[in-house]
């Protein structure tokens, strides 16, 4: 029942470092003593680098349920990668994905079609503190369809290194996840923001054996910032 829609590519995995948020690559300075910087004297060199945090230095995901649990003062920023439920025509269908904070509750992330997707915008942008649990939900935004969790094996949380959902396509015509994610892939694998995390999504299908089952129809990105 679908048929993967092209999806614009945001730079947002790609942000650079700013002042007071984790570096996404390794800066630092280096210093030089130039009381003995001269001939026949060797220089004292002094450097302090910063390198670029895990994701798991600041969240545990617990298992076998996939709930998030922050262990640290953090930023949370979540957008939609993509939406890709059509038919074998092109017509589109809406997906509806929420995020529940153990602190206030459920909030809406997004409804709508692949089309109607902007990666450059986030949907929710809070503070957290640590112990707080994040779950997911998402259903294909039609009667007879249901929500699935994040402890359902339709949803699956993904991380910097992990390897791309290795589902085919459920048709022919299709792209399948990876192609999906082709964007945020270096050698094969996940190519995210070192505090970045996604959640992929089967909405149509519970059958993991069934053809449809690819894990394309809402892809979320979560973005965790430490903060004082």
């Amino acid at each position: 029942m679908k048929t993967i829609t092209s999806i614009c590519v945001c730079g947002i995995l790609l942000a650079s470092f700013a002042g007071g948020e984790d570096p996404a690559v390794p800066v630092g300075s280096l210093n030089v003593n130039q009381s003995t910087v001269r001939e026949g004297v060797s220089p004292q060199l002094t450097w302090d680098i910063e390198f670029p945090a895990s994701v798991i230095e600041v969240i545990e995901i617990e298992e076998p349920t996939q709930e998030i649990v922050t262990k640290t003062r953090l930023r949370v920023q979540v957008c939609v990668i993509g939406v890709g439920i059509t038919d074998g025509s092109g017509r589109e269908y809406p997906a509806k994905s929420y995020l529940h904070y153990s602190s206030s509750g459920w909030k809406h992330i997004f409804t709508g079609t692949g089309s109607e997707v902007n990666p450059a915008i986030f949907c929710d942008d809070r503070i957290v503190e640590a112990g707080e649990i994040i779950r997911f939900a998402a259903k294909l935004n039609m009667s007879g369809y249901n929500y699935y969790y994040n402890d359902s094996q339709n949803v699956k949380v993904l991380m910097n290194g992990d390897l791309p959902p290795g589902n085919a396509a459920g048709y022919e015509h299709q792209t399948s996840a990876s192609e999906y994610l082709r964007p945020y892939i270096e050698d094969g694998k996940l190519a995210l923001g070192p505090l970045d995390i996604i959640y992929a999504a089967e909405l149509t299908h519970s059958d993991p054996s069934h053809y449809g089952y690819d894990l394309q129809d809402t892809i979320i990105l979560v973005r965790f910032t430490k903060v004082p």
